[in-house]
């Protein structure tokens, strides 16, 4: 029997939309879940345990900072990004359920080491090219109905 699958939330559309991370993430064995709002967001925590949680800061009914309450003390990590220029910028809030207090923002490259260490991957990852980098809804849905990731939303 394998391995019990990283379990990961992504919230708001620059995670959703992100090919390259969906694509890595798959690889590594997670298995991704979607909210695109706060609410559902709380609602997928309240019956998951994950692993890791990316989320947009800025979400359509208010920001995400309260997420650092809902899964403090879990075994989650969260990051929550910024939209900038040339990508996102990534700030870790809580790693293994603890606080990350003072860690530095990160850019796309910082980015993907960080996750590498956090999900305990070795060796390479440069492999996503460049986190946040949104592509469109229809090469997502694709990628979703070629069974490349597992979805889930707020409204089951």
């Amino acid at each position: 029997m394998g391995r019990n699958p990283i379990m990961v939330l992504l919230v708001g559309e620059t995670s959703r939309s992100s090919l390259q991370l969906l694509l890595w993430l798959y690889r590594r064995g997670c298995r991704c879940h979607f909210a695109m709002s706060y609410r559902d967001a709380c609602s997928l925590i309240s019956r998951t345990q994950f692993d890791l949680v990316l989320s947009e800061y800025q979400l359509p009914d208010r920001t995400a900072f309260p997420l650092l309450g809902q899964l403090a003390g879990s075994p989650a990590t969260l990051f929550l990004s910024a939209h900038v220029e040339d990508g996102c910028l990534w700030l870790p809030m809580l790693e293994r359920g603890q606080r990350c207090v003072g860690a530095p923002l990160l850019r796309s490259d910082d980015f993907n080491k960080a996750l590498a260490k956090v999900l305990g991957i070795e060796g390479r990852s440069d492999e996503i090219e460049t986190v946040g980098r949104e592509v469109s809804s229809e090469s997502s849905s694709r990628l979703v109905t070629q069974g490349y990731v597992s979805l889930s939303n707020g409204s089951d």
